[in-house]
């Protein structure tokens, strides 16, 4: 296939980071794939269902840190497993768009390619280059996927769709399944009387006054505040638990009674959520300098605020005992619940488990068998355990030991393992796989995080797929951000002022992306 041939121009890319954060996401052959003697889809995961007498399938392979040189141990262990030849394509990551737009345009297509966002799939299954990747193929072919995506978020199936159809399939970012919960200085809280972290609105706002007026640190000043917020860089990362009391986010979209979405700050619940920031900025309890904060300052370990909003990653037990083994400073976190406003159920935001995908390229389907093998080595990546040891680790005792249950990298070659085709080329999917959390994550973070996550209602946002005319309104961010800011502080008052706010966000391009947001969730 040529490039010239198809008549097709390569855009440019937006280019995002693979999920955090983390934290937070289908026209070649029919449900099931193809299929060939010798090759079986029921067959069990990371068994090889071709005849070792066959030729083996050229799978070309674009992922992100690259093996320097041909004939790593993970691509042997690849080939020899499944029978398979693989070639590396190497493009690098600190200039992927540039050096993909000239392979691209070479005329080769990727096999496997790893799609930085739903940009690159949007971008990608336009210009023709995408085999399409029906959900119920995908469901068929790599089951424990599609049973975590049922189970955790089941409407992010819609996240990855282009005019109706799927193209990708989602890298699970696990961490996107679960809540972001409010954190607390435990030294702080029983200081100023709680022996746990509040359960209610009313108990949450006394705490947050308290930190403020009652001299927390006992350093007989009055220089600590409840909270802050990012009012340089993010609305989304501002106050995130006094929005999800009001069961909003602000920068999620929102269902309405009838169906239909709108837009979080433009809800009447962010108004009520607004109101209680503005009386709590009046009254002293919001560190003033929100308004140019971009968490760069670590307002909260740093002991100026005594509450947080956060990923379980960053406060577990483990994470906890290793910095009180090593820091001076240390304090010890409190996992909070959500709560709710009165008149609200109470929900925690959650960044949802959809983030990269993986596609397959146009031509996958030309050779016989080729696209039945790609599932086969997908879905064993996903549900073997060896395979996704070995391709996550190397070999035990050569390239890591097992230490407290968990495999930990020889010092040695830990540096290494990249060269040898192990963890992110070829390990980037086993690494998202569900069962392999008790390999990552020690029993006592993975228990503790189930009893802290456990009943939390959770907020996901249910557009994070394409809107045709985002790109269109370059200032709607910057008019969000003023106003959220000046209602807080009460430049704005918050009754006629909220509605001019709306007014001026619809002619700005809000009303375009509300239309087009109801109409590409619908038909989905």
């Amino acid at each position: 296939m040529k490039w010239w041939s198809k008549g097709l121009i390569v855009s440019a890319l937006l280019v995002s980071a693979v999920g955090c954060t983390d934290g937070s996401n289908e026209s070649a052959g029919q449900a099931g794939g193809e299929k060939r003697e010798g090759s079986s889809s029921s067959a069990a995961p990371g068994s090889n269902t071709t005849l070792k007498s066959e030729k083996p399938i050229e799978i070309s392979w674009l992922s992100f840190d690259f093996p320097q040189a041909d004939g790593s141990i993970g691509q042997k262990f690849i080939e020899e497993k499944f029978n398979v030849k693989l070639k590396n394509i190497r493009i690098d990551r600190t200039n992927w768009k540039d050096q993909l737009n000239v392979f691209l345009a070479s005329g080769e297509v990727p096999d496997v390619w790893l799609l930085w966002g739903i940009t690159d799939v949007d971008t990608y299954s336009k210009q023709g280059l995408l085999s399409e990747l029906p959900v119920d193929e995908i469901r068929a072919k790599i089951p424990e996927l599609a049973a975590f995506v049922d189970e955790k978020n089941q409407s992010a199936w819609k996240d990855g769709l282009i005019a109706g159809k799927s193209y990708g399939i989602p890298i699970t970012n696990l961490d996107g399944a679960y809540p972001l919960l409010p954190y607390y200085n435990g030294t702080w809280l029983k200081a100023v009387g709680y022996a746990e972290p509040p359960k209610t609105f009313a108990e949450f706002e006394d705490v947050m006054y308290k930190f403020r007026n009652n001299d927390p640190d006992g350093n007989g000043k009055k220089d600590t505040y409840g909270i802050t917020g990012k009012g340089a860089t993010s609305i989304a990362d501002s106050f995130q638990n006094v929005f999800g009391a009001f069961d909003i986010a602000p920068t999620y979209w929102a269902m309405k009674a009838d169906g239909s979405l709108q837009y979080g700050l433009t809800t009447e619940q962010s108004r009520q959520s607004l109101k209680v920031l503005n009386r709590w900025f009046k009254d002293g309890i919001i560190d003033p300098e929100f308004i140019t904060a971009d968490g760069k300052k670590g307002e909260f370990f740093n002991r100026l605020v005594g509450m947080t909003t956060a990923s379980w990653t960053n406060h577990g037990p483990t994470v906890q005992d290793q910095e009180k083994q090593t820091k001076s400073n240390f304090f010890p976190r409190v996992a909070g619940k959500a709560f709710a406003a009165e008149g609200y159920k109470g929900h925690a935001p959650a960044w949802g488990i959809t983030s990269n995908y993986l596609g397959m390229g146009i031509d996958v389907g030309k050779t016989p068998g080729k696209k039945e093998k790609i599932w086969e080595v997908l879905n064993a990546m996903y549900s073997d355990m060896d395979t996704m040891m070995f391709l996550t680790f190397g070999e035990e005792g050569v390239h890591y030991d097992v230490v407290n249950g968990l495999p930990t990298k020889k010092p040695a070659v830990a540096d290494q393992l990249k060269n040898m085709g192990i963890s992110s080329y070829y390990g980037l999917l086993p690494g998202k796989a569900i069962k392999f959390e008790p390999k990552r994550n020690p029993k006592v973070d993975l228990d503790w995080r189930a009893k802290v996550t456990a009943d939390v209602p959770m907020l996901f946002n249910p557009v994070k797929f394409i809107l045709p005319s985002s790109g269109k309104f370059p200032d709607l961010n910057n008019l969000e951000k003023q106003y959220f800011i000046k209602f807080i502080t009460g430049e704005i008052d918050l009754d006629g002022g909220f509605e001019q706010f709306i007014k001026e966000w619809k002619k700005a391009g809000g009303e375009v992306l509300t239309k087009e947001a109801n109409e590409i969730y619908k038909s989905k």
